[in-house]
């Protein structure tokens, strides 16, 4: 049985949206502040991570319109450069990426809770009792019917989308703009300045920017795709672009950049709430970021199974996962193994996922890289192909990706080398799971 198309634009824009803007946002600034000491840099870094998004949001564009299924990279790399590489980026979505941010931000949601009220509400085990909680309610609430759980995303999505308006609105109206200089300050840190300080700075920012192509895993259920897809990923990356700026001079007006390093790198949101609107005020904002986080969570657990589920229709994984429940039209199977993955990783806590997704970010960054560098080799060696869109400025755009991409390829290495190393570790584990797959499925 296979999945309907059933969404529209709008759902594509807001699954990119409610993708991107979770948990990176509200880590990711005082983390980069405290490596490059520049206020101003940090601003930049955001800039050069937009450009990187819209650029490769370009490239996605052109492959998701040729190819208009479920997926994602799982699609394109298969049929690029064949099953290997495929199984190796399903084996990473599958075990890292969702299930990873999906823990990440729900953990984050009730760090948020508990600064709610003057005493954590949530102590000792409640915490990832209450993290699991809500992986599985939307889990469940995405295997219950694909409209159903679209038109729950969007509610949480357009939720969001008005917090992070409001909050960047009331920001600007309480910043008190006599401390305009923070957004060009300059502070002592090991380090900071050199250019390494500032790729390195690049790598975390990207974390913030990952899913900006979030509705190509969800292509096969987009109606109209070869005109709703590109739309959505164009302005959904450019949105986010924009709203990121937005928000991060917010953070940088409302406090001190070394208040910030000191007290803000994991709940940087939590201090600017207090620092503008008052220790009164500031806790029904961090109620606003718990209802952004559980939209992250939502999203996660609405699109990582389709990747599960492509790899299942193509025998890449145990085809049982290819299940479309006949009633809920939903892959249940596929949303039941990632749920159990990522509450495996609620309870590992909140530290440990954090140094999996440093230790994996550069395999993250691999395969988007090798899905552009393929469709520009697809689009030199067979030009003959029906694309109903083309990347615009060809081939100045995916050069653009491709050079950003590699110069932050590169700086992981250099700069976490034994992270780097980890991630081709597992890379190599999932080879070879792949060829004990393949001759399991021979047998």
């Amino acid at each position: 049985m296979e999945l309907k198309r059933q969404l529209g634009l709008t759902t594509a824009v807001l699954i990119i949206i409610a993708d991107v803007i979770g948990t990176g946002i509200f880590m990711t600034t005082g983390e980069a502040l405290a490596m490059t000491g520049s206020a101003l840099g940090v601003l930049a870094l955001f800039a050069v991570g937009g450009v990187i998004a819209v650029t490769g949001s370009l490239c996605y564009a052109e492959l998701a319109a040729m190819w208009p299924d479920d997926g994602g990279e799982f699609v394109y790399l298969r049929r690029m450069f064949g099953p290997l590489p495929s199984f190796l980026t399903g084996w990473v979505s599958l075990f890292i990426a969702f299930s990873l941010a999906a823990s990440m931000s729900a953990i984050t949601a009730v760090n948020y809770i508990n600064k709610i009220t003057a005493e954590p509400l949530l102590t000792g085990i409640g915490v990832p009792l209450a993290g699991a909680g809500i992986v599985v309610i939307f889990s469940v609430v995405h295997a219950l019917g694909v409209q159903r759980g679209s038109a729950v995303q969007n509610f949480f999505t357009v939720l969001k989308i008005v917090i992070v308006f409001a909050f960047i609105a009331l920001g600007f109206s309480f910043a008190d703009w006599g401390a305009a200089g923070r957004l060009t300050a300059a502070h002592a840190v090991p380090g900071g300045g050199s250019v390494l300080s500032y790729g390195s700075a690049l790598i975390i920012i990207m974390y913030a920017y990952s899913g900006w192509n979030g509705s190509t895993y969800i292509a096969g259920e987009i109606k109209d795709p070869a005109r709703n897809l590109p739309r959505a990923l164009f302005w959904g990356a450019v949105a986010i672009t924009l709203i990121y700026l937005a928000l991060n001079a917010v953070y940088l007006l409302a406090s001190p950049g070394a208040d910030i390093i000191a007290n803000g790198r994991y709940t940087i949101g939590a201090l600017t709430a207090e620092n503008l609107f008052g220790k009164t005020v500031g806790p029904y904002f961090n109620i606003a970021i718990v209802i952004i986080l559980v939209s992250s969570v939502s999203v996660q657990m609405m699109i990582g199974p389709r990747v599960t589920y492509a790899m299942a229709r193509e025998r890449a994984i145990f085809s049982a996962l290819e299940r479309v429940n006949p009633r809920l039209g939903t892959p249940d199977l596929a949303i039941l193994v990632q749920t159990a993955i990522a509450v495996f990783y609620v309870f590992i806590g909140f530290d440990a996922i954090l140094k999996m997704l440093i230790y994996m970010g550069f395999a993250l960054s691999v395969f988007p890289f090798l899905t552009v560098a393929g469709m520009m080799h697809l689009r030199i060696t067979r030009p003959d192909m029906p694309r109903p869109f083309r990347v615009p400025f060809f081939p100045a755009v995916p050069l653009i990706y491709l050079a950003l991409s590699a110069g932050v390829i590169v700086t992981t290495l250099i700069e976490k080398t034994v992270p780097s190393l980890f991630a081709l570790g597992a890379l190599a584990l999932g080879a070879l799971a792949y060829l004990a797959h393949r001759r399991f499925s021979a047998r």
